[in-house]
């Protein structure tokens, strides 16, 4: 519960939102100008971050930023951002498409912590075996889920001995970015160039807005509807206090939860119930919304305010990620991070472009880049590399990708609970991290397994 007790003062929190905020408008302004980032399409949000951790403490020292403020302000961000998303409302689709992304997302989270795991052990055993094992279930946490889980989990193992356990999630995730739209951008480049997309087309497609990121002429798109009189109350100032308030009920509902496994002699869950805060906040949201809509009071909630208010949650989070990373962590852990980094990378390529071209009847390529920037960075990298391939949108591909987001989360949380058996079971001995190797490709195989059933009575109703 330390992310909640962190002692803060106003003024530290005042002037760290204000840098924060200069780095994304000079941010705005490297993308507006910069060929290098026009090129590769690199967002506003991650050239602030590498710029405010090049101006902070770990480089030149210019300004005073603190990791450990960044690493709360991550905590907090990750789950306002699934409090917003779930308040949208919008219709979930169960599909095909939604639940093949969503079973492809859940087989890279499997992969790449079988490999982080392997890696790690292969430092363990030899050149490094005071390595803290855990390190590499935080590749698919970094890589698939993003810097405020990988953050939040990393933290709460350095109880258990993971010296700086958070800062090294935000490294991971950090890599994972600039696998996400380097080697994404590469792989768009080389798809189109091979003529593998359903839209035949060149880059030249990509409009002038989506290159500087700065919509200068044309139509403006609509950010929300007002959905209260603005002479009772600004709607954006409503929309953010129902965030409030269901933010306040998550805490005491963690709060609760927590007490009660202190009661029962599981005082060792606490901290895991506390690291996986943002899924309760995501289930009050849900819980919360379904209230509205059951009382017909839904209509005062706009999908479009509340996603335009998680995109300014997750653009100071990335931000907030990347500043936070400590240098020091970094060249501790450098050599297993990278390793495993590179490998997980290339599994994750592979993986992917075989389950695409298999697991769905149309537009393969479209659906395997933006999988495969979303599983090496977060949501906005796939739907970068879809806005390339189908700037118009005219493709299920995005719509499937973002509601296959949210049944992921569902379906992977006994992984969730999983990557935890070492530290909850074993008391963080080497044999609990193989027998969590072991679970995990004893649920790949389920999961492979109900995946092929599935496909196969789809296959005998068309037949019928």
């Amino acid at each position: 519960m330390n992310l909640w007790d962190f002692t803060l003062s106003f003024k530290d929190l005042v002037l760290d939102f204000s840098w924060m905020s200069v780095f994304l408008i000079i941010g705005t302004i490297f993308r507006r100008y910069g060929l290098f980032f026009q090129k590769y399409l690199v967002p506003n949000n991650l050239i602030a971050g590498f710029i405010g951790l090049i101006l902070g403490t770990q480089v030149l020292g210019l300004i005073p930023i603190s990791g450990e403020r960044m690493g709360l302000y991550v905590y907090h961000l990750l789950a306002l951002t699934f409090i917003a998303i779930g308040l949208r409302g919008e219709k979930t689709s169960w599909g095909k498409g939604p639940l093949s992304f969503s079973l492809s997302m859940l087989s890279s989270y499997i992969v790449q912590g079988a490999i982080g795991l392997l890696v790690c052990f292969v430092f363990v055993y030899t050149i490094k075996p005071d390595l803290f094992l855990g390190l590499g279930l935080l590749l698919p946490m970094g890589f698939g889920m993003g810097p405020g889980q990988a953050f939040t989990i990393g933290s709460s193992w350095e109880k258990f001995g993971f010296e700086g356990g958070g800062m090294a999630g935000l490294t991971i995730a950090a890599i994972g970015y600039l696998i996400a739209y380097f080697a994404g951008m590469v792989i768009v480049n080389k798809g189109i160039k091979n003529g593998e997309t359903a839209l035949i087309r060149g880059l030249d497609g990509v409009t002038s807005d989506m290159r500087t990121g700065v919509i200068k002429f044309g139509e403006k798109q609509v950010a929300g509807f007002l959905t209260l009189s603005l002479e009772a109350i600004e709607p954006l100032a409503f929309q953010v206090g129902v965030i409030g308030v269901v933010y306040l009920v998550s805490f005491w509902t963690v709060r609760i939860i927590a007490s009660g496994l202190i009661k029962i002699g599981a005082g060792g869950f606490v901290s895991t119930v506390w690291a996986f805060h943002f899924v309760i906040a995501l289930l009050v949201a849900l819980v919360f919304r379904k209230v509205l809509d059951k009382t017909k009071k839904s209509y005062l909630i706009d999908p479009g305010l509340m996603t335009r208010t998680a995109g300014l949650f997750v653009d100071y989070l990335i931000v907030g990620s990347i500043c936070g990373i400590s240098l020091q962590v970094v060249w501790k852990y450098w050599a297993p991070i990278l390793v495993m980094s590179i490998f997980g990378g290339i599994a994750t390529y592979y993986l992917l472009r075989y389950v695409c071209w298999r697991a769905f009847d149309d537009y393969h390529f479209e659906r395997f880049s933006a999988i495969f920037a979303e599983m090496t960075g977060t949501l906005n990298s796939g739907l970068v590399m879809i806005r390339v391939t189908d700037p118009q949108f005219k493709t299920p591909v995005a719509e499937d990708l973002v509601y296959s987001s949210g049944i992921a989360l569902f379906l992977g949380l006994p992984l969730l609970i999983l990557l935890n058996v070492p530290m909850n079971f074993f008391n963080n001995s080497i044999l609990g991290y193989w027998v969590t190797f072991g679970l995990m490709i004893i649920y790949m195989v389920i999961l492979w397994v109900f995946w092929r059933l599935i496909g196969f009575i789809r296959f005998r109703k068309r037949m019928i």
